[in-house]
């Protein structure tokens, strides 16, 4: 009697055990574009996405040791976006006006490398993960655009779906989404090599064979819902010299304090 109990305990425990990696493996095959549509479904969904035809975030950047600066990013559908760091010398501008990116102040010399970079990133669709409206996602995959599951990768602590989105030949944006929530918690935009003589870049770089590698991404998290969709309310941005003004890399960390939707935003912002 005990050992036929024992042998029952023992299938039972095999059965369990299989429905669990099946379960898991279930998670694992999801595709690029399956993972997308969970993120879309958990935010709120495509339609509530989609009434949206402005959107005004509004809060503070601390960089460094300064205080905090105010910031306001603004979007318009269908793929307007301006980012404004007011800091206390100069307001650092970011925008897309539809058609091309505009980075301001510019960067001059050996910086103009990373600047590039950021017009890359402006022109994407993904910036700043769903705070903005411009976001590549809502059109879904078609000849031009594939998303591509690569796995998961930690976020912060927490596992998270990668998602390569894929236009032509380039692949450098993947896309992270928390495996339980579907938030969209990154995004990598590749890495930039200046490998020119750093003293005209920063007087405080010290790189072996004078150079530099920065690994440009946007981080988001602390989501809250807002007007039926769920938004974050923090991100962190990877910024460079001169922008920085005491190191030649780091993070710029963003906290919004407000959003406000459908409402009317001067053309010049997106100038």
């Amino acid at each position: 009697m005990m050992r036929r109990t024992l042998l029952l305990f023992g299938f039972l425990l095999a059965f369990s055990n299989s429905l669990l990696n099946l379960s898991a493996d279930d998670k694992a095959a999801l595709s690029g574009a399956e993972i997308v549509a969970k993120h879309l479904a958990a935010v709120g969904g495509k339609e509530a996405l989609m009434k949206f035809k402005s959107r005004i975030a509004l809060g503070t950047v601390k960089k460094e040791s300064e205080p905090e600066a105010k910031m306001a990013i603004m979007s318009e559908a269908p793929n307007r976006l301006s980012a404004m760091y007011i800091f206390p010398n100069y307001t650092w501008q970011q925008t897309y006006d539809g058609s091309k990116a505009m980075f301001r102040p510019q960067l001059k010399g050996a910086a103009s490398v990373f600047q590039e970079k950021y017009l890359s990133m402006l022109s994407s669709g993904t910036m700043f993960n769903g705070i903005a409206l411009y976001n590549l996602l809502t059109q879904g995959e078609s000849d031009t655009l594939k998303f591509e599951a690569k796995g998961s990768k930690k976020v912060k602590g927490r596992p998270a779906y990668v998602v390569i989105v894929k236009r032509g030949k380039d692949d450098s944006l993947r896309l992270y989404f928390d495996s339980e929530t579907f938030m969209w918690v990154r995004t990598d935009y590749g890495r930039v090599t200046l490998t020119q003589n750093m003293k005209t870049f920063s007087n405080d770089v010290s790189a072996k064979d004078d150079q530099l590698t920065i690994d440009f991404y946007l981080e988001t998290w602390d989501f809250k819902e807002v007007d039926g969709v769920k938004l974050p309310f923090k991100f962190e941005e990877v910024a460079t010299a001169p922008i920085l003004t005491q190191k030649s890399q780091g993070t710029i960390i963003g906290t919004i304090t407000q959003y406000q939707h459908n409402e009317m935003i001067d053309p010049k912002m997106f100038q």
